[in-house]
Formats: structure tokens, C-alpha cells, sequence
């Protein structure tokens, strides 16, 4: 078959393919403020969650802090220092150390703002994400509005217990805020009103807390991305391996 033929055949059953828009990521790519969020198995096969928030400083380096659900042992603020490498094509590692802890190990990819992650140490099984900070006004002022949410984990104790929750809520700006909140708990459907309290640092982290209709408290941490358009949250209460996530 001539060169002409072939070429016209291989059109023809659309084997032809054109080459693609080469990417160009380096350490300079990640140069900014991220939260993030985690979730997975340990070393120790106990249930981990982790939300947190961290900064590249294009190149190479990385600060912040997180906190950590191990089994439902709570454990927030924890500094964090580390170091990333990102290659051409947007993958990369990265090397995360809290304070008075052992160092992880991740895998990356960028992906326009997020990053998505894998720990690459062996015995652990532990995934998730990271997304940009974005230019957030980080204020209780600036959480004012509607705000909708859904999450899931397990609680801890003579057993676990699985949890999966969404709802709604309305943030005065002043601090305070009230909604509402259907899920389940073990297999038992539950449906309540929620109330609380919230307080967004100057660095766009912040602490929450609400009382359903049961007398339930709930606390959480959380961190703002996405232009302060999104929060990434970690139940605090002792015994829970609970993270969500919620969009304004």
C-alpha cells in the first residue's frame, strides 16, 4: 500500500491523532495559599481525617498548619513545614512534616486550583485534595449568606459508627448562624434544626460550632478556598472521623 493510501485508510477509521497543547508546571506554579483535605486509613489501620491549610512559596517550600481526627483522637493547630518538587507536566511530590510528628508523603497533580494528593507511604491508604485560597475575605463579614453543606465519617467508640449529613445554613456576619440538617447515623435517619456560633481568622481559617434540636453539640474547624466561596471542615468532637465540605 503507498504512503498516500495508508494515510488516507488511517483517516478514514479516525486512528489519526493530533498532538496536544504542551503544559508548562514548575515550583513556581504552586506560589500561593491552599486548603486542603484528607481522609484514609493509617499505618496503624485506624480511620485518619485531616483538613488543614498550607503555602508554597514557589519554590519548593511549604508552611501551615492542620488538624487531625487519628480514630477520633482529636489533635488541632498543628504546624507543618515541608517541601514539594513539580515537574513539567503538572506531577509532582511533596514531603509534609507536623510538628513533633513523622514526615508524609505525597503524590501530586495540578489541576488548574487544586491539587489532588496521595500519600505514597507504605502502610498507609489516605487521599485527597487541595484548593486554592483565592482572594477571600476573611472575616466573619465576609461568611455572610447562605452557605450548603454535606460530609460523612464514622464516629468512634466500642465500635464505628457511620455518619452522612447535608444541609443548609445562614451566616449574619456577625458570628452567628442557623439552619438546617437531614442525614443519617448508623442506619437511623435524622432530620433537626441547627444553631451556632462561627469566627473566620484574619488567615481565612476559623473555628464553628451549633446545638441541633436534640441538645447535640457540634464543633469543627475549617479552612476557606476557592475565593472564599467554598470551606473545607473536620468535626472536633471527640470521637469523630467526620470531614465535609460546603459551597456559598
Amino acid at each position: 500500500m503507498g504512503l498516500v493510501r495508508l494515510f488516507a485508510a488511517i483517516v478514514g477509521i479516525g486512528i489519526l491523532t493530533t498532538a496536544q497543547p504542551s503544559v508548562a508546571c514548575s515550583n513556581a506554579t504552586l506560589n500561593d495559599t491552599y486548603g486542603f483535605i484528607l481522609n484514609g486509613v493509617n499505618k496503624a489501620h485506624a480511620l485518619t481525617a485531616t483538613v488543614g491549610q498550607i503555602t508554597a512559596d514557589g519554590k519548593g517550600g511549604l508552611t501551615g498548619s492542620e488538624t487531625v481526627s487519628n480514630n477520633g483522637v482529636i489533635v488541632s493547630d498543628v504546624s507543618l513545614t515541608g517541601s514539594y518538587s513539580l515537574h513539567w507536566n503538572c506531577t509532582g511530590t511533596a514531603t509534609i512534616t507536623p510538628a513533633g510528628g513523622t514526615a508524609s508523603h505525597y503524590s501530586l497533580t495540578v489541576i488548574a486550583n487544586q491539587i489532588e494528593m496521595a500519600e505514597t507511604d507504605q502502610g498507609f491508604t489516605e487521599y485527597g485534595y487541595a484548593q486554592l485560597q483565592g482572594n477571600a475575605n476573611c472575616s466573619d463579614a465576609g461568611l455572610k449568606g447562605i452557605t450548603g453543606f454535606q460530609g460523612g465519617g464514622f464516629y468512634s467508640g466500642s465500635s464505628l459508627t457511620p455518619i452522612a449529613f447535608a444541609g443548609q445554613v445562614k451566616a449574619d456576619g456577625l458570628g452567628n448562624m442557623s439552619g438546617t440538617e437531614k442525614g443519617s447515623f448508623g442506619g437511623t435517619v435524622f432530620s433537626t434544626s441547627i444553631s451556632g456560633t462561627y469566627a473566620v481568622n484574619a488567615n481565612c481559617t476559623g473555628t464553628a460550632a451549633f446545638t441541633d434540636t436534640h441538645g447535640n453539640a457540634t464543633h469543627f474547624n475549617f479552612v476557606l478556598v476557592n475565593g472564599g466561596m467554598s470551606l473545607l471542615q473536620i468535626n472536633t468532637n471527640a470521637g469523630a472521623i467526620v470531614t465535609s465540605t460546603a459551597i456559598r
